[in-house]
């Protein structure tokens, strides 16, 4: 039995460590009441070479692991034989480099038990390849101690650690601990085994295959840069993305628990019953094959698999994707992962090449065809209306180009469909060709099926893809459609006179001389020539000749047609006009009428062109400097 007076030592043993860490002693040491230890305050414990790092030992509870590098990356060599986590071997030598003494006490002072240096001990040795120590030490439990981040000024916590050197038997430091490394040391040193079924280098993948009850696939490449292609079932482009997002995921995989094959009994023998997702790489004949056994029930969060190159362990992976919370992000399950043939083939409807189109046809039922072309890859494109070749309407192009190279398919139906007429596509309402400067041609065809789907076809494939209708809504179809935004032609230098009329305001009439840029203006018959704002005059007449438009609409919209009814603002342009020899013929009346049409807390501008069929939409901003008081402030 204890003495009274040795128990009354330790209490005030554990008063002042307690009282000295709470009030951050001045100078950062116990030096004062211990004497100087081994290691300064502010030091790191050892400093070696961590390339130079061999094997890692750890003892702990009655459990003794050891592991070793080897050339393929390192292994717990026991108390099992298996791949030793990358990351854990890292954080072990980077915690015995980095550790930072921040106290120190006596070891003859004070009995191990009262450090937590008897329950829940870890103790670590470290060597190189000579068998040589590099660190060894004991690992205790947390400290009331808190150390300072000398950059951010933050504190950090810290934990006991007594080293076994022979020159440093007689201290035991507070080291900082910021990462916890006691949770990477856990439950008998079990998460010292590879969590992640495989380890590897996306580059180094040369073929992937998956087995399932939806049947085999492969997937190959021949070079590392290459683009992966599924080879079977069917040789098909592959989608990069969704490869992408199956590479990281099974590199991310991790299970949530590692068991020895002995520990556990395997839901089936059947082979037909186990999933395979088997890896291949570039210089290796054999696989990497990952056996996936089927779950318990279909509602199972886990399932148990195993992996060749590691016999002994069987893995517990999540199947089913859990949210993530803010401190532990979402972990990747296998559900989250594409594979199968439809969500890792190529979704878009074609290849082609835009900087390698010669020419497009759009055929449609409902339309006149639209023919575009351009002589050669640097030309411009042109696009014919009412028999003329102008330029297009640039976002027209753009969104052609960008559905049929991007836009997402909504499913696949068949692969084999030798026959159109099933599908319906052996009339298709729309059509879409493109030549090459190669002489290749792509064509699409689109039909409506019995069911009112919008199906399609790559002339010359058997693949019908099912088509999202709102995807053939970015296709323009119309010849107004392509209509260059320039709402026209009209130069600044040809303009020699405007007639403006706002709701509820008199008509301004403006003379110009475009050879001297002179103005003369009249309100309501009266001359307010030497009150108009000339720069503004000069801004309006700029942007009145340069007016575009937002996009074109069909001949017979109802809404523009009502809201153009009883416009807000009419602008008339006497701009001159030439013949054919460049001769002046005379003045011409252009006729702009708009109108604004509040739609919420924005509104839609309609307007519209004397002589000219289809209305338009214009940009708010455009309508807004068109009205602008062309007048000085009385």
């Amino acid at each position: 039995m204890r003495s009274v007076v040795f128990t009354l030592f330790l209490c005030l043993v554990a008063f002042v460590s307690v009282g000295l860490a709470a009030l951050r002693l001045a100078d950062g040491s116990l030096a004062r009441v211990f004497g100087a230890p081994a290691t300064k305050i502010g030091d790191t414990l050892y400093d070696f070479d961590p390339a130079a790092v061999e094997s890692i030992g750890l003892q702990g509870n009655g459990i003794k692991a050891f592991c070793k590098r080897t050339e393929s990356g390192w292994e717990v060599v026991s108390p099992w034989k298996d791949r030793m986590d990358p990351r854990i071997a890292q954080k072990l030598v980077s915690f015995t480099l980095a550790s930072r003494v921040e106290g120190a006490l006596p070891t003859e002072k004070f009995e191990s038990n009262t450090l937590g240096l008897d329950d829940g001990w870890v103790g670590v040795w470290i060597t190189d390849k000579e068998s040589e120590t590099l660190s060894k030490y004991v690992l205790g439990r947390r400290t009331a101690w808190l150390g300072t981040d000398a950059e951010t000024g933050e504190t950090i916590p810290t934990i006991f650690v007594q080293p076994r050197d022979k020159n440093r038997k007689d201290f035991i430091y507070a080291c900082t601990d910021p990462n916890d490394i006691h949770s990477l040391l856990t439950d008998g040193f079990k998460r010292l085994r590879d969590h992640h079924p495989f380890l590897f280098h996306p580059t180094i993948v040369e073929s992937l295959r998956i087995k399932n009850r939806t049947g085999e696939l492969l997937l190959s490449r021949k070079q590392p840069k290459e683009l992966w292609k599924i080879v079977k079932p069917l040789e098909l482009k592959s989608d990069p993305t969704s490869l992408v997002r199956l590479l990281q995921g099974l590199y991310d995989l991790e299970a949530l628990k590692v068991m020895s094959r002995s520990e556990v009994t395997l839901p089936t023998d059947d082979p037909s019953a186990v999933d395979q997702i088997a890896l291949r790489f570039f210089g290796r004949e054999d696989e990497i094959v990952l056996e996936i056994y089927p779950p318990e029930n279909p509602d199972s969060p886990t399932v148990l698999a195993r992996v060749s190159d590691r016999p002994n362990a069987i893995f517990e992976l999540p199947r089913l994707a859990t949210p993530g919370t803010e401190n532990k992000p979402a972990s990747v399950a296998l559900a989250d992962l594409p594979l199968s043939v439809n969500e890792l083939r190529d979704p878009t409807l074609t290849s082609i090449n835009p900087a390698q189109v010669q020419g497009i046809l759009i055929a449609s039922t409902n339309s006149d065809n639209i023919f575009i072309k351009r002589d050669n890859p640097q030309a411009r494109f042109e696009v014919n209306l009412d028999g003329q070749w102008v330029t297009p309407n640039e976002t027209a192009l753009f969104s052609l180009l960008k559905t049929v190279t991007e836009g997402r398919v909504a499913g696949f139906v068949s692969d084999t469909a030798t026959d159109p007429s099933v599908y319906g596509l052996d009339q298709p309402f729309l059509t879409i060709r493109f030549l090459g400067f190669d002489d290749s041609h792509i064509q699409l065809d689109f039909a409506q099926n019995e069911k009112g789907e919008v199906l399609a076809i790559r002339s010359g494939t058997t693949t019908v893809f099912k088509i999202d209708p709102a995807m053939l809504g970015l296709i323009p179809l119309q010849s107004w459609e392509w209509r260059d935004t320039q709402l026209w032609g009209i130069s600044e230098y040809d303009v020699h006179g405007i007639e403006r009329k706002l709701r509820a305001s008199p008509q301004v009439i403006l003379s110009y001389k475009p050879n001297t840029q002179e103005w003369t203006a009249t309100e309501a018959g009266k001359d307010r020539t030497p009150e108009l704002a000339v720069d503004r005059a000069n801004r309006f007449l700029k942007h009145l000749t340069g007016l575009k438009v937002r996009s074109w609409l069909r001949p017979d919209h109802e809404a523009a047609r009502k809201a153009l009814a009883d416009p807000d603002m009419v602008v008339s342009i006497f701009a001159m006009q030439v013949d054919d020899e460049g001769e002046n013929i005379g003045l011409r009346a252009h006729r702009l009428t708009l109108a604004s049409v509040p739609v919420g807390d924005s509104r839609i501008i309609y307007g519209s062109v004397e002589g000219k069929p289809n209305p338009f939409t214009l940009a708010a901003e455009s309508f807004d400097l068109l009205g602008v008081d062309l007048f000085s402030f009385d």
